[in-house]
């Protein structure tokens, strides 16, 4: 199978969804890269990052020419270009990486370097929007990350993550297996939910009813992950408006 990295999908077919194996780790004696040297390779190997082009694109609609924004887990900077390319916006990127930081700073954005799950870390600003995608299911401290940023936006914050109600997951459950969320690493993912989990886990946490927008999943016929993401979209953004 092709690198799905380099694909921006996670090349398996519906078929392969339901009834395939788990994908080992990348290194399965467990000596995995650090952060930083996770981004040097992909920078240096020209990794393309479609899905963060996918998932910026399914709430364009709701940024306004020259709004702020702050990207959470920017990496190197993938989702801002393409809403500066659209709407004019003025981006800031926020990772714990400085490697990808520099990246993102010299495509003329700007950035933070901060860990806002560490309990003694705090953010300053304010932002017409604050987006966190396909980052909380990577973190075991999300509340705390979603807590401090509830306060910074003026007009929306949207939350992508993989949807564990998802049609497929489903169906492998019923067929004895464990859903299948990660791209090529069983260590990717530490946190999981379904849609109805994620609107009551945010309620939670002190956040507005949120719009649930499907991103995409298999079948994709009729606009079905769109209409009923609850079932049929494999990765959903939630969108908070003030």
């Amino acid at each position: 199978m092709a690198d799905p990295r380099v694909l921006g999908e996670k090349g398996r077919t519906p078929f392969q969804e339901v009834f395939g194996n788990m994908p080992l780790p990348v290194d399965p004696s467990g000596n995995g890269l650090d952060y930083d040297t996770y981004w040097e390779e992909r920078i240096r190997n020209g990794v393309m990052t479609e899905p963060a082009r996918r998932r910026a694109r399914g709430v364009i609609d709701l940024i306004a020419p020259g709004d702020t924004v702050l990207d959470v887990g920017c990496g190197t900077g993938e989702t801002l270009e393409l809403l500066r390319d659209e709407k004019s916006i003025k981006g800031t990127g926020l990772d714990v990486s400085s490697v990808a930081l520099d990246h993102v700073r010299s495509k003329g954005f700007g950035t933070v370097c901060s860990d806002l799950t560490r309990t003694d870390a705090s953010l300053d600003g304010e932002w017409d929007h604050i987006i966190l995608f396909e980052l909380v299911e990577h973190i075991q401290d999300a509340e705390v990350l979603v807590s401090k940023l509830k306060e910074h936006y003026r007009k929306g914050l949207y939350i992508t993550t993989p949807n564990l109600g998802y049609l497929a997951h489903r169906l492998r459950l019923l067929f004895g297996r464990f859903p299948v969320t990660y791209i090529s690493d069983p260590r990717e993912h530490l946190r999981f939910w379904s849609v109805k989990d994620f609107v009551w886990w945010s309620a939670a946490l002190g956040l507005p009813a949120p719009q649930v927008r499907g991103l995409r999943g298999k079948p994709n016929a009729f606009s079905l992950p769109r209409r009923w993401p609850s079932l049929f979209a494999s990765e959903v953004v939630y969108c908070f408006r003030k």
